[in-house]
């Protein structure tokens, strides 16, 4: 595999994190419409976990750089073990958006940081992998956590998916602690000036920004899920039972594609992996919701998840290349931003959308964005 095996008690931690966030996944727009919350109103309780990150996650980065990764990745974790906790006392649904605004300042000390962590311990010609086996982490939890929740719901009632995830996030604040350890690479920043060096290499401001809008697709894909699924399922014939297996699909495909297709980022042609992976994504939302029955939709999500693996590793792939490495929690935290950024908008323009021309006019509005992005990618240089 070509990779440290410092590596994969990160990996480890980042899988364990995401699957206690996953586990609330299918039933939290339910939960938040059950407190009250309308279409809009729950675009916002979604949308302002990533609004919140994306005012800290640069500092957050930038923190890291200075002080350490590890230490910032703990106090993240941290949050994430004491969060869920929060959601089983709310009484109303704008509770819930103080909690994640909690949530979103504690996340902006995990993902940024762990993502500078690999790219500090790899060499360059095997980011692609790394950052490949990164998102696969991601996703692979994202994949089985919704169908853990759904069982643990209907076993145990609507707080045990929120006690798990706690108990989840605890488990990866320990492997953290007694595992994961400070790069050697950052011995010698953590005593110099970050501040110094060209935060982005001469020439290649408009490669930075169109890869920062490239991951925005991710977080647009999670934001309609979160927002919009579960009620597209359910009028094509969907039952709620069956709402795990379709995040699932997506998320399993996405975890999968991302190992191989991070690996082709390390062998070249980055920019055909972005566009093509760019332009899949607009044509997974052209797919979804065309037919009636489980099928379709899980082919259509299935599309949605290879895409967004093609296109994600290759562009962290060439941001690490034309940025600093003194820099680069500070580099990751703009880069995660910018999928925070999708994460923002993508439950507005649900909610917003679904308001005012019901879900078949959401779905043509997701295609549009995606498309507007995949073209902007062929503006893209390869590195």
């Amino acid at each position: 595999m070509n990779l440290p095996k410092s590596l994969f008690p990160l990996y480890l931690s980042v899988f364990v994190s995401v699957l206690g966030f996953s586990l609330v996944a299918p039933i939290f727009p339910l939960y938040a419409l059950e407190l009250g919350a309308t279409h809009l109103m729950l675009g916002i309780i979604i949308s302002v976990y990533g609004a919140v990150q994306l005012l800290t996650q640069m500092p957050a980065g930038r923190l890291s750089d200075q002080r350490g990764r590890k230490s910032v990745l703990l106090i993240g974790l941290l949050t994430f073990a004491i969060m869920p906790l929060l959601y089983i006392y709310a009484s109303n649904a704008y509770q819930l958006i103080l909690i994640r605004i909690f949530g979103g300042v504690g996340a902006s000390m995990v993902w940024p940081v762990a993502m500078a962590l690999i790219v500090d311990y790899v060499e360059p010609s095997h980011r692609g992998l790394a950052m490949g086996w990164y998102n696969a982490s991601f996703y692979s939890a994202l994949a089985v956590g919704p169908v853990i929740g759904s069982l643990l719901y209907g076993r145990f009632g609507i707080n045990a998916p929120f006690v798990f995830w706690s108990l989840f996030a605890t488990a990866a604040l320990v492997i953290v602690i007694f595992v994961v350890r400070e790069p050697p690479i950052r011995s010698g920043v953590l005593s110099a000036n970050p501040h110094r060096s060209r935060l982005i290499i001469e020439g290649s401001m408009v490669t930075f920004i169109i890869c920062c809008g490239v991951v925005m697709l991710p977080g647009l894909i999670g934001g309609f899920n979160m927002t919009l699924l579960p009620e597209l399922a359910l009028s094509v014939g969907v039952g709620v039972s069956q709402l795990g297996i379709l995040y699932m699909a997506y998320a399993g495909t996405n975890a999968l594609s991302n190992i191989y297709f991070g690996r082709m980022a390390d062998l070249g042609h980055r920019r055909l992996l972005i566009s093509g992976g760019s332009l899949g994504c607009a044509l997974g939302f052209a797919a979804l919701g065309r037919g009636p029955g489980l099928l379709p939709e899980l082919l259509a999500l299935s599309l949605l998840g290879l895409s967004s693996g093609m296109c994600t590793p290759a562009a962290a792939v060439v941001v690490s290349d034309v940025t600093s490495p003194e820099r680069r929690g500070e580099i990751f935290g703009i880069f995660n931003t910018s999928r925070m950024l999708g994460v923002v908008i993508g439950p507005i323009i649900a909610g917003l959308t679904a308001d005012l021309s019901g879900l078949a006019g959401a779905l043509t509005a997701f295609m549009a964005v995606t498309l507007m992005i995949s073209a902007l990618t062929l503006s893209l240089q390869d590195t």
